[in-house]
């Protein structure tokens, strides 16, 4: 599995299925979009081109997916296009994320507006696991009680049959 994970199509295959996971898909879809928003705005703050900050974030997603659609984004940008219309088509970023790229564009505050939603994403992903944290926690009690009353057990049974041999 780990060497088919490392090849080219395997790399993407894994990341397709862990975007469309029910429950991890949708937080891992949100850290790697503030991962992408957050080093995008700084870099843009800090005065690095565009191109060169998108060919930086590229790497920093850590999802071929994204970064598929991050160099195809790339590609338009340089032929003089905007950085939302290619993250629309792909489908994999949200059309929140699309939008405030558009509008940040359009009013020249694009490094506030990912910033903005860098946040906005941040705060989302703490609240999807603090909440998940909750739902999980008392099937983890469950569990933790059956291993607890597996091993009273296992230490009490031959306890109770040596019990009655004896007598």
């Amino acid at each position: 599995f780990a060497r088919w994970r490392r090849t080219p199509a395997g790399a993407m295959s894994f990341d397709t299925f862990r975007l469309k996971v029910p429950v991890y898909g949708a937080i891992y879809r949100k850290i790697s979009v503030a991962r992408f928003a957050r080093t995008l705005g700084t870099l843009l703050t800090s005065g690095v081109p565009i191109v060169e900050s998108l060919r930086i974030v590229k790497t920093v997603v850590q999802n071929k997916v994204m970064e598929r659609c991050i160099e195809e984004s790339t590609g338009e940008v340089i032929e003089g296009s905007s950085i939302a219309s290619p993250l629309k088509r792909s489908g994999v970023f949200p059309p929140i994320i699309i939008h405030m790229i558009s509008t940040g564009e359009r009013s020249g505050t694009l490094e506030e507006m990912l910033i903005k939603a860098a946040d906005a994403y941040e705060e989302d992903v703490e609240t999807a696991v603090a909440g998940l944290a909750s739902v999980l926690e008392p099937f983890m009690i469950v569990i933790m009680g059956m291993i607890v009353g597996s091993i009273v057990l296992a230490i009490l049974m031959p306890m109770l049959e040596m019990s009655t041999i004896v007598r």
